[in-house]
């Protein structure tokens, strides 16, 4: 798609060492996109400019729409189509990845070729993407500290004078919930964010440990894994929302919905949503208005939360080191990073006395959307107007300030117990989900541990605590 023609280092005379148009390579990379990126070639070629002249090589950018990345990142990664650089995540199934031999161990290039990488991305943030030692997803750079939130949108909270410093547990909710659905008839007082992010989710509040069942507390200094779904506190969260779905906050078809939060608020049709974020703005640029966020516990981190945006190298990658070489741009390069996370300034952005950026004037639509996170070093892209100017190092400090998991480097190989895993979750997809949104019953809850047991979810336990402890040893 892209050629080096008109590079001055593709002309006869080039400096040393720089790469001609004859050798030129195309770095392939895939990543999913949340918003319009109509204008994406020209970003491409933007970017191209600048990477050619410095590692010689262009780029060529592959949005997917976010709600089919899993499915096409997977198609992609399974066939045999040229691609170098593949946007990964714990929750996009990396352990299964990297099982599969679908992606390359980074250490080696990134050792040579990354060593910007590897000075900007915090040593135990870079944990996060090893299995057995070796690298294979780098994260990108951003905030990683989360928190269980209630997110609402602002025009309603205004309009029905929300006290939101009133709200400070899960068990507040109810009272804003009921206040919605006595006022705002048509409107659904909380909605789950997506099928997978539902309110109950957030609720959870354990480090996952990769995302098989079999969790650990963040307090004390006892390293047991626990069944999730045997928790006390799994309990109490099937109760709650047990209790908002028969009161009818949530719409009768929470369960099995596939429109996001973000959009049911954008069209008026809810009012809120809980999920676990980093910071508010993104929730209000998704949905199209202002949101107000209200934290429900403390911070935290975990490996998932750091290892949930990475770039990692695909197994069908011609030139490893010189995807690295790239990458290493969106970790280095001012301009490289803010291209992709913003688009070209004075057409998808321009910069304001407060040194914030936003659209240009009378623009509503520029044809490019923010890819902030996705990839690279997220905290040297210029920040949107509707932020605090300071917003990068106060979300620094609270990466640095964040409850973190005592088992920050820890990533659990499934593959040990794969067959185990698949019929678990298998269970899980029957029940989940309903108990996540109150459609279940709680008193079916025994029923579930037993099909559980009975699909060998005692087995992934005992390996994961096997592997953890381990690790234990071993740090």
């Amino acid at each position: 798609m892209l050629t080096a023609c008109g590079n001055p280092d593709s002309k006869e005379g080039a400096e040393p060492g720089k790469a001609s148009a004859t050798d030129m390579y195309e770095v392939v990379m895939t990543y999913p996109a949340f918003g319009d990126v109509t204008d994406v070639k020209e970003i491409q070629e933007a970017i191209s400019d600048i990477t050619a002249e410095k590692v010689g090589a262009t780029v060529k950018l592959l949005p997917v729409n976010g709600s089919n990345y899993a499915n096409q990142m997977n198609l992609m990664l399974a066939g045999s189509e040229k691609l170098d650089l593949v946007y990964t995540s714990v929750w996009f199934g990396l352990e299964s990845q990297i099982g599969r031999g679908q992606l390359l161990p980074m250490d080696e290039s990134l050792n040579e070729f990354g060593k910007k990488i590897l000075e900007a991305v915090p040593e135990e943030a870079a944990e996060a993407g090893k299995m057995n030692g070796e690298t294979y997803g780098v994260p990108s750079i951003k905030a990683w500290a989360l928190s269980p939130s209630f997110v609402m949108d602002k025009e309603l909270a205004d309009k029905h004078a929300i006290d939101l410093s009133a709200i400070k547990t899960w068990n507040d909710i109810s009272a804003v919930l009921q206040l919605i659905k006595d006022k705002e008839p048509g409107v659904t007082p909380i909605v789950s964010y997506t099928s997978q992010e539902t309110p109950g989710q957030a609720m959870l509040n354990f480090d996952p440990l990769g995302t098989a069942p079999g969790v650990l507390d963040f307090g004390g200094e006892d390293f047991t894994v626990q069944n999730l779904f045997a928790t006390s506190r799994f309990s109490t969260m099937a109760d709650l929302m047990r209790d908002w779905y028969q009161k009818g906050y949530f719409s009768k078809d929470v369960a099995t919905s596939q429109e996001t939060g973000s959009n049911l608020i954008k069209a008026g049709k809810a009012f809120s949503y809980i999920r676990n974020i980093n910071e508010c703005y993104s929730e209000s640029l998704a949905a199209g208005t202002e949101l107000v966020c209200v934290p429900l516990e403390d911070s935290y981190m975990t490996r998932n939360s750091v290892a949930s945006n990475m770039m990692s190298l695909a197994r069908n990658s011609e030139q490893p080191d010189k995807a690295i070489q790239v990458l290493e741009l969106f970790y280095s390069d001012e301009a490289v990073i803010n291209l992709f996370t913003n688009g070209i300034e004075g057409k998808h952005y321009v910069k304001q006395d407060n040194d914030l950026i936003g659209k240009p004037e009378g623009v509503t639509a520029t044809g490019y959307d923010s890819n902030q996170y996705a990839v690279g070093n997220n905290f040297m892209s210029y920040i949107w107007e509707g932020n605090d100017p300071d917003m990068w190092e106060h979300l620094r400090g609270e990466n640095e300030s964040a409850l973190k998991s005592r088992a920050m480097g820890f990533s659990f190989d499934i593959n040990p117990v794969k067959t185990q895993i698949t019929s678990v979750a298998n269970v899980q997809n029957q029940y989940d989900a309903g108990f996540q949104t109150g459609t279940f019953d709680p008193s079916e809850l025994g029923a579930y541990l037993d099909k559980l047991k009975n699909a060998g979810v005692e087995k992934i336990l005992t390996e994961k605590q096997n592997q953890l402890n381990q690790w234990l040893e071993n740090k």
